[in-house]
């Protein structure tokens, strides 16, 4: 029997790394019922990184000039991907820890009240209105903030997707109304199916209700602070971020292989002008 081969070796290690990437990141989506968009690409991704590299590994005897030309390309694509992956992760790592700002710095040469403070939460899974892990850690520090600044507003920002029973800002606003924050101190807006329009809308309520806005302070995952930060630089509008931080490092990377995608379309979004893939 012929021996797989270096090179098929090297094509098998990189194909690997994108199943133990993407196929628990897809057994996620599809336990959480996500949108088909949301479980379409990582499912492509695996079928791209498994079947192609079983093919040329089973022909490997029978591979023609052409197939080997392939097989080059695959491998490069691979190599690119892993590439890439490691330095956005470190990067995300890197930015989430200078990103982290917590309620005492927030606080820092501040009078007390918090007038003039709104607060940006950004919404994510909920099951009805029982936030997930993820959302109840924003909601928890967003609770910390509004209790050390009395006089501060929030909005509640996340529409309803497609896997959820109501809109996200409507569970969030239950959850700071259960958990003691008087509900004329919350405005929500539960249109937002992304960060882009998280800010956008939450931007836009504030000048449609003539919300008096002194300073910005944007809460979400620490994951979720580098893009966030990325779009109001975007719009030209200056905010703090606290830092909700995750579970463990489980959700983090998982976060992390999600947060690689989001950050293709908002290249394509930001650069090229196409907001018609939001």
């Amino acid at each position: 029997m012929k021996k797989i081969g270096k090179t098929n070796i090297i094509m098998l290690l990189l194909s690997a790394f994108v199943l133990i990437c993407y196929l628990p990141y897809l057994i996620l989506v599809t336990v959480n019922r996500e949108s088909f968009f949301a479980w379409f690409i990582p499912f492509m991704v695996v079928v791209a990184a498994s079947v192609p590299a079983l093919l040329f590994v089973i022909r490997r005897n029978k591979l023609n000039s052409f197939l080997k030309v392939l097989r080059i390309i695959y491998i490069a694509g691979m190599a690119f991907y892993f590439v890439t992956f490691v330095a956005f992760s470190v990067y995300i790592g890197v930015c989430s820890i200078d990103s982290a700002g917590d309620v005492s710095e927030i606080l820092a040469g501040d009078d007390g009240s918090g007038e003039g403070d709104v607060i940006f939460v950004f919404g994510c899974r909920t099951y009805y209105y029982t936030p997930s892990w993820q959302l109840k850690s924003r909601l928890d520090t967003t609770l910390t903030l509004m209790r050390a600044l009395p006089d501060s507003l929030c909005i509640v920002s996340g529409g309803q997707g497609e896997n959820e029973g109501v809109a996200e800002a409507l569970s969030m606003l239950e959850y700071l109304k259960k958990n003691g924050i008087d509900e004329e101190r919350i405005y929500v807006e539960p249109y937002a199916g992304n960060t882009y329009q998280n800010i956008e809308f939450s931007l836009k309520m504030i000048e449609e209700e003539k919300i008096s806005c002194n300073r910005i302070i944007g809460v979400s995952s620490d994951f979720h602070i580098p893009r966030i930060k990325y779009l109001f630089d975007y719009y030209d509008v200056e905010a703090d971020t606290v830092s909700a931080p995750s579970r463990d490092f489980g959700q983090f990377f998982m976060s992390i292989v999600r947060e690689y995608m989001a950050y293709i379309k908002l290249f394509l979004v930001t650069t090229f002008d196409m907001p018609h893939i939001l």
